[in-house]
């Protein structure tokens, strides 16, 4: 009988195995990818961490350079001698008056040796209505560069910044106007310090702005994506952040790191391709692909390997098996491996030859009914009856019942020890009797005690009766395999026994209520044949051997039982002593 319950999935060993390789491997896996994106997050974090320190620093050093010419400008606009040279310009002794110009002049050729972003450093006098420049020395108003300056300062009110075309101009000046100072700033010792900058990363650009005027002066000459991202920091507000940003431009994924120079009022922005700054990291990439790759081709190696090495060998088994329970005994099993399945498979072989040597033998030797013997003999041998007795067991076993185990066990080995035992063909009926109540509690045990049984006890005269081995127990078994299919049932089996001189009857009923009257018709007609029938059921079998060793009035008889059930009675008539 099989224990698998209907409509559950069958699952194959190896299908377990696989499965359990795959449930331990995906953690591994997923811990592996895990590891590698915290990595690649904490190098990409490092990375941008480490551009935004270098654009920092650069950009502080810009901020300080300017912030020293301005400096620079202030402290010449407050110097004593230029106050006077502006107070007193048209006073002055002559001599007094070049003397200070030459001051002035002196001081404006230090603030360009100074530093290599001034370009010309220049002064307005209105009182001697004079400008004083390192480059055009001492010209009188109105002149280019007096037209220039005032201009700016005329259209475009601005904190100190200011910007003539590609000429960019520090300007402070008194609040009469009085007098001005200008500063002009080298652009291309400027853009060089921007290029110093973009040198940090490939494809990356620098540029000075702000919301107000735009892009200043950047290191190319595409400014797409500098009034975009200019945009974008002006929506945010112009502060300076210390956390790059990411901003799509043009489909384009950008870092942006937003410093500002306060000295000139404008925001050094640089912004770098997202794929130029994380390109060293697509390695880890190819390394965390390639290893799911492996992992995934690992997986279809060892599932082959599994079907390969126990599925197809367990599944020749099994197909075997099922062979040899259809009476198929032409079987050979090979084996190209010096494995475990080598040896069953050849024990199968050289069992699989015995029992077959041993068949032929006894069809060329015997009579009907050692024809009825051999099936008898075949009956004894059943792989599901066993397989299904161990299944249990190991259940009890799994769940801790060590006590059913125990009893289970105990009743087998009775069962098994019986069928088995070599000697004669015939034992004392009490033997027969209790053997055939050995497997009734065997199958209780196994069925979970759904199903149960009732016994009458035997008489004395039972130790003295001999009667055919396995006569009772394939009447008891036809009774379990057929009568309890309804697994809602409660079934109950009925054995009876009345022992007298010259007669043994064996009664043996259920409550099942799966047989028709037309099936039990049916099948007292096949037994009624006797040996004219080819069908070579357990009770068939029984009631032929009843019959060939005590006559036609023995063997079995069934009827409809008040149970509801089948009744099967088991009649033996024989000769006693004292007849």
């Amino acid at each position: 009988m099989k224990l698998r319950a209907t409509g559950k999935v069958k699952w194959f060993v190896y299908q377990k195995i696989v499965i359990l390789f795959i449930v331990f491997l995906i953690p591994l896996i997923a811990m592996n990818i895990w590891v590698n994106y915290k990595g690649m997050s904490f190098t990409k974090n490092a990375i941008l961490e480490s551009s935004l320190a270098g654009a920092s620093f650069y950009s502080k050093q810009l901020d300080k350079e300017l912030y020293f010419i301005r400096n620079l400008q202030l402290q010449f606009i407050e110097d004593s001698n230029i106050q006077k040279l502006s107070f007193r310009g048209g006073s002055l002794e002559k001599y007094e008056e070049v003397e200070l110009i030459d001051t002035a002049r002196e001081m404006l050729n230090r603030m360009i040796v100074s530093s290599d972003y001034v370009v010309n450093a220049g002064v307005y006098i209105k009182s001697l209505g004079k400008t004083i420049s390192s480059k055009t020395g001492v010209t009188d108003t109105p002149n280019a560069e007096y037209e220039n300056i005032s201009s700016l300062l005329n259209v475009t009110e601005k904190p100190s910044f200011y910007r003539d075309g590609d000429r960019m101009f520090l300007i402070e000046k008194e609040k009469d106007t009085s007098m001005w100072s200008y500063i002009e700033i080298s652009k291309p010792k400027l853009l060089e310090a921007l290029n110093q900058i973009a040198t940090l990363y490939q494809e990356s650009e620098v540029f000075l702005g702000n919301s107000d005027i735009g892009n200043v002066l950047s290191t190319t000459k595409d400014n797409a994506v500098s009034t975009v991202v200019l945009d974008l920091i002006a929506a945010e507000g112009d502060s300076e952040t210390n956390i790059p940003e990411i901003n799509k431009v043009n489909g384009i994924s950008y870092f942006t790191a937003h410093n500002y120079i306060s000295s000139l009022n404008l925001s050094l922005i640089m912004y770098v391709n997202q794929n130029e700054m994380i390109r060293p990291l697509s390695q880890f990439n190819t390394l965390l692909y390639t290893s799911f790759v492996i992992a995934i081709v690992v997986m279809i190696l060892y599932s082959y390997s599994v079907n390969l090495m126990i599925h197809r060998p367990l599944s020749k088994l099994v197909k075997t098996f099922r062979m040899v329970e259809t009476d198929n005994l032409d079987l050979v099993i090979e084996s190209k491996t010096r494995d475990e399945f080598h040896y069953i498979f050849h024990s199968f072989n050289r069992m699989a030859s015995r029992l077959k040597h041993s068949i032929e033998e006894n069809y060329e030797q015997k009579i009907a009914l050692q024809h009825s013997e051999l099936k008898q003999l075949q009956s004894q041998i059943n792989p599901h009856f066993l397989y299904n007795s161990f299944f249990n067991i190991y259940m009890m076993c799994k769940v801790g019942d060590s006590d059913s185990a125990a009893e289970l066990s105990q009743k087998l080995g009775s069962y098994y020890q019986y069928i088995t035992r070599s000697g004669s063909d015939q034992v004392p009926f009490f033997k027969e009797y209790q053997h055939a109540l050995d497997y009734c509690e065997i199958q209780c045990i196994r069925f979970s005690n759904r199903i149960r049984y009732e016994y009458e006890e035997m008489s004395a005269l039972s130790n003295t009766i001999l009667v055919p081995r396995l006569i009772i127990q394939p009447i008891v078994e036809n009774v379990f395999e057929h009568a309890f299919e309804d697994d809602t049932m409660q079934g109950v089996v009925y054995i009876g026994v009345d022992c007298q001189v010259g007669m043994v009857r064996i009664t043996i009923e259920d409550n099942g209520n799966l047989v028709t009257d037309e099936e039990i018709e049916q099948l007292q007609q096949k037994l009624g044949m006797g040996l004219k029938q080819m069908e070579k059921t357990g009770l068939i079998n029984v009631n032929n051997r009843l019959q060939l060793k005590y006559g036609m009035d023995s063997g079995l008889f069934l009827s409809r039982s008040i149970y509801g059930g089948l009744r099967a009675e088991l009649i033996i008539k024989y000769e006693s002593e004292g007849e």
